[in-house]
């Protein structure tokens, strides 16, 4: 390969058109003494545009998108000629823009459309449904790919696209479009992302595509806040005396679930099969999350036994067998935000909550160790169960603070000198 000189980008204005009032804002590429130009779709007139900066003036919304869509197209340039100069190619100016415009003979190859990949990359994971993966994860490909379909319709006005034509700049506007438009919290947005890169790996491994563009990409989740009740909470809500009997299904459901941290599913779905012998001669429940299909065996507390043996003879837990009278994830939500409001709890009660507080009031709190926390939860690693570790050690040191305040305050040192 011939020495190649640094790619210069830059944005100008067709001189041209400049009395035409708006000029077509056009992207200048040079290398090796050649010029290229590319059109970017945009007209601004004279006196908006920094020909020393190659931007538009001001910072409106419409300029902040012009200037942000010259930015992604830049990118998009830099890493077609850094993927052809890591590839030893022969680089020019003119095949740098065919590349861009999808012009070029490699990217003609490849026909298939981001939709077809899509359902390709599905169809595979379908079939390690219960294998390798839950049918929950595998229902969520599907919303996946729905909402990429939906992204070219918002976006592009188009129904389908082919995968060449898919640039860094693509995943850029994804998530923009995810968090402005469909308003996903960040550790949610981070999920649809990362299947939309598996999907261009399953495509560069079945060589539909010669590279993942957004292999470099990156989303970064934010750490949440869990939420979980306190000892004395939630003994406010087992004391609580109940005469509706339909809270009191709901109360004494919610209890089940602070004391065996299963997901409102798991919990949906037990039944008497589920209770075993375990080797230490207690009952226990034996079962795997619904969510991953991990093992989450958990021995049985008192509270927790007291609740089955309740409602062994329930109408509904002995038509359907089950062991706990659950009512719809919808009607249960309901009927929780009654429970809080008679308990005086203003926490939002989920079986969400109730799982937290397993792992922290009831198990941690008590000395349980993080390892055997994880394996009753049911999680995959270790590093999801560390973050109840942190929660108990701020409320260590917390109530270590409050301990303080009490013995050495300076109120407490002057009752002393007095005694």
């Amino acid at each position: 390969m011939k020495k190649l000189e640094i790619l210069k980008v830059s944005f100008i204005l067709r001189s041209d058109k400049k009395n035409t009032g708006s000029s077509p804002v056009m992207m200048q590429l040079y290398l090796s003494g050649r010029r290229a130009y590319i059109g970017t779709g945009h007209k601004v007139n004279y006196d908006e545009w920094d020909s020393n900066f190659g931007r538009v003036k001001g910072s409106s919304k419409k300029v902040s998108t012009i200037n942000l869509h010259l930015d992604t197209m830049k990118m998009d340039v830099l890493q077609i000629f850094h993927t052809m100069k890591a590839n030893q190619e022969d680089i020019t100016v003119d095949e740098i823009r065919n590349r861009l415009m999808g012009n070029d003979e490699v990217s003609k190859k490849h026909t298939i459309t981001i939709s077809e990949l899509c359902e390709l990359h599905n169809q595979q994971y379908e079939g390690l449904v219960g294998i390798e993966i839950g049918k929950i994860t595998f229902n969520r490909y599907k919303l996946y790919k729905g909402r990429i379909l939906d992204f070219l319709v918002y976006k592009y006005q188009v129904s389908d696209i082919q995968i060449d034509q898919i640039k860094y700049s693509f995943a850029m506007e994804y998530e923009i479009y995810l968090k402005s438009i469909v308003k996903l919290h960040q550790n949610t947005l981070v999920k649809f992302m990362q299947y939309l890169s598996r999907v261009l790996d399953y495509g560069v491994k079945y060589d539909y595509l010669v590279k993942n563009v957004l292999s470099s990409y990156k989303a970064h989740t934010k750490e949440t806040k869990k939420e979980y009740l306190t000892a004395e909470e939630l003994q406010r809500i087992v004391e609580k005396e109940i005469t509706i009997p339909r809270l009191s299904e709901v109360r004494d459901c919610f209890v089940f679930c602070c004391y065996t941290g299963y997901a409102y599913k798991d919990t949906s779905l037990l039944c008497s099969d589920h209770l075993v012998t375990g080797i230490n001669g207690k009952k226990w429940i034996y079962t795997s999350r619904q969510k991953n299909d991990n093992v989450s065996n958990v021995p049985l507390l008192q509270p927790a036994l007291n609740i089955i043996e309740k409602y062994k003879e329930h109408p509904v837990c002995v038509s359907k067998n089950r062991l706990l009278p659950m009512k719809s994830n919808q009607r249960l939500n309901t009927y929780l935000k009654e429970l809080a409001d008679i308990c005086g709890i203003t926490k939002p009660l989920t079986t969400h909550i109730a799982r937290h507080t397993f792992a922290t009031t009831v198990l941690l709190t008590n000395g349980v160790s993080l390892e055997a926390t994880s394996k009753m939860l049911g999680h995959k690693s270790i590093k999801t169960t560390q973050i109840y570790g942190k929660i108990v050690e701020s409320r260590v040191g917390a109530e270590m603070d409050q301990l303080s305040e009490k013995l050495f305050s300076p109120k407490n040192e002057d009752s002393k000198k007095a005694q």
